[in-house]
């Protein structure tokens, strides 16, 4: 697990998604130990979104304990 830091919160999480709304806005969804989901961020930029999941990916596979995105 990781803990994902944005602002002023921390949020312990086990997963994240990506999603494509219909009106082409692209998002990142995370997962939390209790089961409930949570929007993160949300852009029209592609690259930006996959950036964040790329980090965030990044950080679970090497171990890391917590992330912060700003």
């Amino acid at each position: 697990m990781l803990w994902l830091i944005i602002n002023e919160a921390s949020h312990q999480i086990i997963s994240c998604n990506t999603h494509t709304t219909d009106k082409g806005v692209h998002q990142i969804w995370i997962e939390r130990p209790n089961g409930k989901t949570m929007l993160i961020h949300e852009s029209k930029n592609k690259e930006e979104v996959t950036e964040i999941k790329e980090a965030i990916d990044f950080a679970i596979k090497h171990g890391h304990k917590t992330l912060e995105i700003k």
